[in-house]
């Protein structure tokens, strides 16, 4: 679907803003699908961005500032996906034991097996997000995005 029929705008006020709002808008379109595919599992796409990188640091840890650096979508609470993610015993907090003022966050094995659960539903969301690209187009599009943040301050 084109911009200017999604959001019913004909002109806009530079090609900027329309690239922007563009990608503004295929964000919001493609974590709404991601959404729908986590849901029936009851994970949002921020807290299964926390599980992978838990995972990835498995059998260590991180601290909950370590995790919001690696998060794909910045969110300053990560303390609160923390939270819920261990009322579910799929994450568990602890004591640093070098410095005890600090907390660091490891997934447990219900964490694993949940995303093990989830992998194959996730990649099968992402893949079909870009179904209609092809691998050349991928690859330009992922460049394009990179220098796209690679000239923000």
């Amino acid at each position: 679907m084109k911009l200017t029929d999604l959001i019913r705008q004909e002109r806009f006020a530079s090609p900027a803003q329309e690239a922007v709002l563009n990608v503004l808008a295929t964000a919001s379109w493609a974590t709404g699908r991601v959404a729908a595919a986590l849901a029936p599992f009851g994970v949002t796409p921020s807290q299964y961005n926390v599980l992978r990188i838990l995972r990835g640091a498995h059998p260590g840890r991180r601290t909950c500032t370590e995790v919001g650096d690696r998060l794909v979508d910045r969110t300053p609470d990560v303390t609160r996906l923390v939270d819920r993610l261990e009322r579910e015993h799929l994450v568990e907090r602890r004591r640093s034991t070098q410095d005890r003022r600090i907390v660091e966050v490891g997934i447990t094995a219900q964490g694993l097996a949940l995303l093990a659960t989830l992998e194959g539903p996730a990649d099968a969301a992402l893949d079909g997000l870009a179904a209609s690209l092809n691998a050349d187009e991928l690859g330009r599009l992922s460049e394009l995005l990179e220098k796209m943040r690679s000239d923000v301050a």
